[in-house]
């Protein structure tokens, strides 16, 4: 880990008084906030190997949440709160066809003009071939699935109880129609067509195969697969008429054709249409951790860092952690109102601090792992909310965490003693006094593969000698095959791999997956690799060094996002995409993942509205980890830079993105310059304690820095600092 020095701003009294926030307030105690949380976990006429576990626990967490949570003067009032899920606190009943339809029929008559509804729906999401002809454009309806589905027997029925899109749409359009607002999670997926070439444990995909949905005697379900498996074969399957990705409901209505007084929508999607996505043991590295959804837990991680963001913010946000945790899928979607505030919040700059309450010798704040508290985290004892640091009359330390809810304890720190509990002044805020960046990388070892066992035991011993050599350039820690990790190897031959091309090698090969597992062969996109030559070792250690070099530098950049202190009225980045075929350029979107192709072109518009001078560097990080420096620029205050960057080739496919990195510059400072992330071999070393700036964190990315470190926050900081992810693919054109 590294130290990082953040700048936060309080809201003061004045702030407070603005003429908005007044009204923002007062809309708010007139609102009233619905929400309706759908847990599927067990599927009685599905085989037990379809069942979840996660859907349950996401519904849970976020009740607990909406409950105790949400940023004032939001406030959801348990009458006004529908859980359905099996075995949660507080469930109102099962999550079957019938109980979420009426639940969502209840909204509907209930709700008022200015209304807020949260809806969230976790479970198994499927396809089936669409049961009116002609109304999909693919030749296929999403479902979701409630616990009591039962058998497809015929296209007319399609899965009985299932939901279908339509009816979803129709049942949200009957809320806006009253003028409510409404914010829809889908935390499912509808299809897959990734092959995870290697096992990872305890992650499940919230996957299922039509033909689990089938029932009748072998020929109808036989009729049924191939009528199934016909329609995929001839539909352009989740992308829309422009080739981009579309989401699973259509529940939009096209620019234009809503009455002024229908209330908006948000809708964020787990996946696209053709994708999984995964439940797993969450937090990362917490013993014993619950299983939640991926997309669902790192939403309320994002909200519990910074609940006033907007939609587009928060979108952003879940994908640059999905890349900070070398994530390349699934690929999350986000449509609707994406600049209206989340909840309806009054902007405001977040402050990570929590009220202290002192009961029966014990000592708690309402935050926890969600907000990145683990124990050893350390806060600053606070007299009141508006307090500045350096008003500190002591410290806690965490001792244990629960996902929003901490035990903390006064310690001795920064050369102040611990207080008693009773000394602990009444109405006091616990503030986050330090926060860490961990840069080690997690890699898992390749699983045994049959006949290929020699190569597999060269690899270990490989990885065993770079972990333990210093001056490599990274800072790896090698876990067991299957184990939580950033990086996944294995040993295989590409012919051996599912959708391999005729022509594939049958060279033994080092492949480097992302954290899934997954690899698809697909759209002429291939995963690094490095072939294995048994007689060479020191062939296959030189090129593993550089691969892990390379990819240690692409995620370090990934995770330093999540420390970015630069707001948008500070500096503005957009990226704009020209089309080959077009003329015009359209926004390259920070919360969407767009496709393109070669000959399209990137250009960037950078605009500096703050008064001081800043840096910007811009870098292309390929599907291969390679980093590429684009250019580097001072802008002056109130300067932008506007000029095309870089046009697609055709020499690599897959998930890549384009990455700026803002810095402040001081009085006669020299231009940061990241060209060095770009080379290779750049010499490993452990940078000392001490109050570092953003650019000591970048020069770190490249010098492989120690794991554990961290650094006090202060009211002001050194210069800031900023990362910018902007996620996009790469795919051939047609």
């Amino acid at each position: 880990m590294i130290k990082l020095t953040r700048r936060t701003l309080l809201v003061g009294t004045s702030a407070l008084m603005a003429a908005g926030t007044l009204s923002f307030r007062a809309r708010a105690a007139s609102r009233t906030y619905h929400a309706l949380l759908v847990g599927c976990t067990e599927y009685p006429a599905l085989p037990q190997r379809n069942w979840l576990v996660g859907p349950k626990n996401d519904a849970g967490l976020i009740h607990e949440y909406l409950l105790k949570n949400v940023p004032d003067p939001v406030r959801f009032k348990p009458e006004n709160v529908t859980l359905l899920a099996k075995d949660v606190p507080g469930a109102k009943g099962l999550p079957t066809h019938a109980g979420i339809k009426a639940a969502l029929a209840d909204l509907a008559a209930k709700v008022q003009r200015d209304d807020f509804v949260y809806l969230h729906l976790s479970g198994h999401g499927a396809q089936q071939p669409e049961m009116i002809k002609g109304d999909e454009t693919d030749g296929l309806d999403e479902i979701f699935l409630p616990v009591d589905i039962e058998k497809w027997v015929n296209r007319d029925a399609g899965v009985p109880n299932a939901l279908i899109d339509n009816e979803i749409g129709a049942a949200f359009d009957a809320i806006r129609d009253k003028g409510a607002f409404i914010w829809a999670v889908f935390d499912c997926c509808h299809s897959g067509t990734m092959t995870r070439a290697v096992d990872v444990d305890d992650e499940f995909e919230r996957k299922i195969e039509f033909a689990d949905l089938v029932g009748g005697d072998e020929a109808a379900r036989a009729a049924a697969i191939k009528t199934y498996d016909d329609t995929v074969a001839s539909a352009s399957r989740g992308l829309d008429d422009t080739g981009q990705r579309k989401p699973a409901f259509n529940l939009m209505t096209p620019t234009g054709g809503e009455p002024i007084t229908k209330g908006k929508l948000v809708a964020f999607y787990a996946a696209q249409t053709v994708e999984t996505t995964p439940e797993m043991p969450l937090p990362k590295g917490t013993t014993d951790a619950p299983r939640f959804g991926l997309f669902t837990f790192t939403i309320l991680q994002k909200l519990a860092e910074n609940p006033n963001v907007t939609y587009r913010q928060l979108g952003q946000a879940v994908l640059q952690q999905y890349s900070a945790d070398s994530r390349n899928r699934p690929t999350p979607l986000f449509e609707g109102e994406l600049d209206a505030r989340v909840f309806g919040t009054d902007k405001t700059d977040a402050v990570m601090q929590w009220p202290i309450v002192v009961k029966d010798g014990e000592a708690t704040i309402g935050a926890g792992l969600l907000h990145r508290l683990t124990p050893g985290s350390k806060l600053a004892i606070l007299p009141s909310a508006l307090s500045s640091l350096t008003d500190a009359v002591g410290y806690l330390e965490v001792q244990s965490a629960k996902n929003l809810e901490s035990h903390v304890k006064p310690v001795e720190f920064d050369k102040k003693p611990a207080l008693k509990l009773a000394d602990i002044p009444a109405h006091a805020y616990a503030r986050v006094a330090e926060i860490a960046v961990d840069y080690k990388l997690a890699v898992a070892r390749p699983a045994p593969t049959k006949g290929l066992e020699k190569e597999t035991a060269l690899v270990n011993s490989v990885l065993d000698e770079l972990a333990a050599a210093k001056d490599t350039g990274f800072n790896i820690e090698l876990v067991d095959p299957g184990k939580s990790a950033e990086l996944r190897l294995a040993v295989l031959r590409e012919n051996a791999i599912a959708g391999a091309a005729k022509n594939a090698s049958d060279k033994p090969a080092l492949w480097f997956l992302p954290a899934s597992g997954d690899m698809t062969l697909k759209d002429r996109s291939k995963p690094p690799l490095i072939i294995i030559h048994s007689d060479d070792r020191k062939r296959l250690v030189d090129a593993t060094t550089t691969n892990l070099r390379t990819i240690f530098r692409a995620t370090g950049l990934s995770r330093l996002a999540a420390a970015s202190d630069y707001k948008p009225e500070d500096v503005d980045v957009q990226f704009q995409i020209k089309r080959r075929d077009k003329d015009g350029l359209e926004p390259l979107q920070a919360s969407a993942v767009p496709r393109v192709s070669p000959g399209d072109e990137v250009h960037v518009l950078a605009t500096n509205s703050s008064d001081q001078l800043v840096d910007i560097n811009v870098l292309y990080v390929g599907s291969d980890y390679s980093i590429t420096h684009i250019v580097a620029e001072r802008l002056a205050p109130k300067a932008k830079l506007e000029e095309g960057l870089l046009a697609f080739t055709d020499t690599s496919f897959g998930m890549e993105r384009m990455i700026a990195v803002l810095t402040e510059a001081p009085p006669e400072s020299e231009k940061e310059d990241l060209s060095f992330l770009a080379q290779d071999g750049v010499a490993s070393m452990t940078r000392g304690l001490g109050p570092a700036s953003f650019s000591d964190m970048l020069a770190d990315i490249g010098m492989a820095p120690s794991t554990r470190s961290v650094m006090r926050l202060a009211d002001k900081s050194g210069p800031k600092g900023a990362v910018m992810i902007f996620p996009m693919e790469t795919v051939p054109r047609s």
